[in-house]
């Protein structure tokens, strides 16, 4: 059976998601979702019953600047702007679909319906079936044995047979009859009072639009005038109506594989919009796809540190001339020295009017070495870069290393290739001193990949100075990507060298040591190059504005400390991870049994359409909620069945699902994640991935290590000191959040409350309720909790209502009495609402801003998302400020005082430490001290510490 790559018509579902006959909804912050979860919904449902082999979205851009609109002005001209609130979701939407590494596909001028007849010309055949999914009229001519429409609301498939069945032609007349019926929608012009039918009659009468003029004296006296008059029309309306199949662009089936969920990036997002039943489809869905593999030593993947992970399936944006095989620019010519090789008086092939001239030198021998180093020694400030063999930088072998301090000019350091090269050791050993010199400057586009590289060959690297990627998110966090690609584009109107032009796709992939060094030097001397052009525009900015204390003092400090965290990694027990395994095994095994008993034969409980004949056919159990394939089985299902009807097998079967969601995701996949090196998980932390400055991690996704339950917080167990005599140590800021919100608003109950050590959920229950507090019931407590954290991402009554339980009226009331017990809370909001508004951005503790798009829009429910955003941005972002001054102040103590601790683990807002156990109550002080200390606070801050032999026992 050939494989199939779906390819979803992105504006199109979109649409048709937001017109869907669906309730309204908003998330817990207020904003619109309706079209956010039909389309989240139906993609789920898209992966779970199709299984695609590919899958990619294409997206439409704006038809003002359309080739259509230049063959034709009035093209789509009669179009209503889109709705206000759509524009928010079709960010989301992107935001869902990217978080997934699935290939957003566009390309300027031209409409998805031309991106997708490209990818059904190039792609489509015996091994690969393409299936659009859409139900556009104007993809029928791109239909073929190999290329389908799908339309996911019927589930159903659309070929050359069954588009002659319903409309009574085949994919070869589509577009005569399109141009013979025009487009109202689109405003293209066709035959007065001739429809689709009408328009498919005429085709098999006569063969062809032209024909069907050439033959009008044929027609009837009211056909034959409107057919004569519409003549002049026919070219351009052809031109319009006819898909483009020839886009000059590099098409890329390999990024467009399906992986499987990222369910360490959805899973969070769903529960920011709220979509607890999708949540609960994502068990099921994960456990459908292939575990998680071991990271690839063999293959260096497109530049993930230096790019987007997922930039699409066409490499649109390559210089002029650059072919699929091979890279910008030319290798050099015969007789060149050698030493020099590389692109000599060649241009940089971005824009008119945005070409530069490039010197690029291949060093590959001791005597150009030599020469280098001199060069070398006489800069106060260098960009960097290395190539190695692998994504996670203490996977990864060094390949080379590539150095500018001038734009337009690049060296590269060979030490692995195909062709002459340096020799490892003696490379590195000379470049030790510089590189760990801290009075000169580094340069780099996230160096904390290099840091950690390099690190790992014994080469530490001091004067760590800027970071463009750094630079970028500091000065605008909302730009859609900061990677070098986009900011290349964006900044210097120049499109680097594709790593795929050197090591290729798919299975004839090739790792970058075994690319020709002289190829290998145009692609890496251009990365240095570029850093170094884009370092000279990003701090010119930096320095115009008045960021440059948080650049300077805050984020580039901290790359040396989460570099340091990445080269540490984490130990694992794997027998703990091991055991779990084989226990939750007998389990799942034994509540199978259970179910497959009281159904009264088995059958494949991870089947949802299997168990709904079980639960609804054969058990009679009553139907609740439906999709469009049957009834549906989602954990919301099953709790109600549990609940109404008492009978096992719901809840059995929900029990079985949160098992094999945690064997799956964390127990059997942590331990592929161990680094064959070192022994042990190397996360990446990330510094750009929250707009609001906080950290996150991936590979693994250490802040999702369940914690809720006893079963999922038995996976903390597995992390253990790095050796024997140690301990691990956690220290946890307490309810840091709520203190940041007393600091801003200045509250005098709050801030006493505070200053008493109270128990600050019980004492606001206190007051709001006016009972004293050794009389507060755990229900009082529990919904002064909820409105507290939920003042802080702005939940209004209507969501404090779906968290407690409570009535919408009863929530409001509870809302009201605690701004009248704490005005500075309300004075602060409206104080913050009101300057955001003056602004356009907010501010944390430190300075960060944020931008804050919808602040003052006209629609009322996109404004009070806004509103929320703005409020949740000055807290949130400075507590993580302030834990990102503690993790640098402690890092820094650790290092200059030669003490034994190591810094492991961030999450929110815990810290993880490997220390000595005859130690750990000195370093415990010490570390307590530093983060009680980092930022000063009008309320005193306070710190849990506690530590054990593993990471459960150290809480």
């Amino acid at each position: 059976m050939s494989r199939r790559l779906f390819v979803i018509d992105g504006l199109g579902q979109i649409f048709r998601c937001y017109y869907a006959p669906f309730q309204a909804l908003t998330a817990p912050g207020g904003e619109p979702t309706r079209a956010t979860y039909v389309f989240a919904n139906m993609l789920l449902q898209l992966v779970r019953e199709q299984r695609p082999d590919y899958l990619a979205m294409a997206m439409d851009t704006p038809s003002e600047t359309g080739v259509r609109r230049g063959i034709f002005p009035a093209y789509k001209a009669n179009r209503e702007p889109p709705p206000e609130d759509l524009a928010p979701q079709i960010d989301r939407i992107l935001q869902i679909v990217g978080s997934q590494g699935i290939p957003i596909l566009s390309l300027p001028g031209f409409e998805a319906d031309d991106v997708m007849a490209t990818v059904c010309r190039r792609l489509a055949g015996p091994d690969l079936q393409v299936c659009l999914v859409s139900k556009d009229k104007d993809l029928d001519q791109l239909l073929s044995e190999h290329v389908r429409l799908f339309d996911p609301g019927k589930g159903e498939f659309i070929g050359p047979a069954e588009l002659r069945e319903r409309k009574g032609y085949g994919p070869e007349h589509a577009v005569e009859v399109q141009t013979l019926s025009g487009d109202s929608t689109d405003n293209i012009p066709g035959v007065k009072g001739v429809g689709p039918k009408k328009a498919a009659d005429l085709i098999a009468r006569f063969g062809s639009a032209a024909a069907v003029v050439a033959h009008a004296e044929e027609l009837t006296p009211a056909m034959k005038k409107n057919v004569l008059a519409f003549a002049e029309h026919l070219d351009t309306t052809r031109q319009l109506v006819t898909l483009r199949q020839d886009l000059d662009m590099e098409i890329d089936l390999e990024a467009c594989r399906w992986k499987g969920w990222n369910t360490t990036v959805l899973e969070p997002l769903f529960r920011e919009l709220g979509f607890r039943r999708l949540l609960d489809q994502l068990g099921p869905v994960a456990s459908q796809q292939p575990a998680p593999s071991p990271p690839d030593m063999t293959a260096l993947p497109e530049r993930p540190i230096h790019r987007q992970a997922a930039r699409g399936l066409f490499d649109v944006d390559r210089p002029e001339g650059v072919s699929d095989q091979e890279p910008a620019g030319r290798e050099a010519a015969p007789g060149t020295p050698t030493g020099t090789t590389g692109s000599q008086g060649e241009l940089w092939s971005g824009p008119a009017g945005s070409q530069r001239e490039r010197h690029y030198v291949l060093v590959d021998t001791p005597e150009a070495f030599g020469r280098f180093l001199t060069e070398l020694r006489g800069q106060d400030r260098f960009a960097f870069d290395t190539e190695t063999t692998h994504l996670n930088p203490s996977w990864a072998d060094l390949v080379g290393m590539s150095f500018s301090w001038r734009t337009g000019t690049g060296y590269y350091l060979p030490v692995r290739g195909v062709g002459r090269t340096l020799e490892l050791e003696p490379t590195l050993a000379a470049l030790r001193p510089i590189m760990a010199d801290p009075k000169v400057a580094k340069i780099g586009q996230n160096i904390k990949y290099d840091l950690v590289v390099l690190a790992h060959h014994g080469v530490p690297v001091a004067g760590v100075a800027f970071d463009t990627m750094i630079a970028s998110f500091v000065l605008d966090s909302s730009r859609r990507s900061h990677s070098m690609d986009a900011l290349a584009q964006e900044l210097l109107g120049f499109a680097p060298i594709p790593i795929s032009a050197l090591i290729g796709r798919g299975k004839d992939q090739i790792r970058f040591d075994q690319v020709d060094t002289q190829r290998a030097c145009e692609y890496a001397a251009e990365d240095a190059d570029v850093t170094w052009a884009l370092y000279e525009v990003l701090s010119e900015q930096l320095q115009a504005s008045p960021l440059v204390p948080l650049f300077d003092e805050t984020e580039m400090p901290l790359v040396e400390v989460l570099a340091a965290m990445e080269a540490e990694g984490v130990r694992l027990d794997t027998r703990v991870l091991k055991d779990m395994s084989s226990g939750l095994a007998k389990r799942m095994a034994e509540l199978t049994r259970q179910i497959h008993e009281h159904a009264g034969h088995p059958f494949n409980v991870d089947s949802p359409k299997q168990l709904a004949v079980v639960l609804f056919d054969e058990l009679k159990l009553p139907v609740g909620k439906r999709t469009k394939t049957g009834p549906s089985t989602d954990a919301e299902t099953l709790d109600t069945l549990a609940w109404q009807t008492d009978h096992p097998v719901p809840r059995l079967v929900r029990e079985y699902r949160e098992l094999a969601k945690l064997k799956g995701t964390y127990v059997d996949t942590l331990p592929q994640m161990l680094c064959p090196r070192t022994g042990r998980v190397h996360a990446s932390f990330n510094q750009t991935a929250a707009v609001t400055g906080r950290l996150s991690s991936s590979d693994p996704n250490l802040q999702n290590i369940p914690i809720r339950t006893e079963l999922g917080r038995q996976i903390r167990r597995a992390f253990v000191p790095h050796e024997p005599g140690h301990v691990l140590l956690t220290a946890d800021y307490s309810q840091i959040e709520l203190r940041v919100l007393a600091h801003f608003c200045r509250d005098n109950a709050l801030i006493e409350a505070f200053a008493l050590d109270r128990d600050i959920h019980q004492f606001v229950a206190g007051q709001v309720f006016g009972v004293p507090l050794d009389e507060v019931t755990r229900e009082q407590r529990s919904r002064a909790k909820a409105v507290n954290f939920g003042i802080i991402y702005g939940q209004s009554a209507f969501g404090l209502s779906r968290t407690t339980g409570m009535p919408v009226a009863e929530a409001q009331a509870f809302i009201d009495m605690y701004f009248m017990r704490y005005p500075g809370i309300r004075r602060f909001i409206d104080q913050t609402v009101e300057a955001t508004r003056r602004r356009g951005h907010v501010e944390t503790i430190l300075g960060r801003r944020r931008a804050i798009a919808d602040i003052n829009s006209r629609n009322r429910n996109l404004r009070f998302a806004a509103e929320r955003f703005a409020v949740n941005t000055v807290i949130q972002g400075s507590a993580a400020d302030l834990i990102k001054r503690a993790m640098i102040d402690i890092h820094r103590h650790i290092r200059e005082a030669g003490r034994p601790s190591r810094l492991l683990i961030q999450v929110h807002d815990e810290l993880v430490f490997d220390v000595p156990t005859a130690e750990a109550e000195s370093e415990a002080r010490l570390i307590r001290d530093e983060m009680c200390t980092a930022l000063p606070l009008a309320v005193p801050v306070k710190v849990d510490l506690a530590w054990g032999d593993n990471w459960l026992e150290s809480k």
